[in-house]
């Protein structure tokens, strides 16, 4: 399904309800771009059953893009329209 296609969502989430929201709007053909702190969604970490990587993390993140970002430093703001 490709209902969603040319959205992007940017996603600034972790534990289980937003990553599982944003995982449907990825399955529905979104770009999903989950923003993770500098040492990764603590879920990475949860086991290490597919390729010794977390399947509750695969699960849930399946069909995004990630990357890291501190958003501590100030001169990352602008990008969320913080100033």
């Amino acid at each position: 399904m490709n209902d969603l296609e040319g959205i992007t969502v940017v996603a600034l989430e972790q534990a289980v309800a937003a990553p599982y929201v944003s995982g449907r709007l990825a399955e529905a053909g979104a770009r999903v771009i989950k923003i993770e702190r500098a040492e990764g969604d603590f879920a990475r970490h949860y086991d290490q059953l597919v390729r010794g990587q977390s399947a509750y993390f695969v699960w849930l993140n399946a069909g995004k893009e990630s990357v890291t970002l501190n958003l501590k430093i100030r001169m990352t703001l602008p990008y969320f329209g913080i100033c």
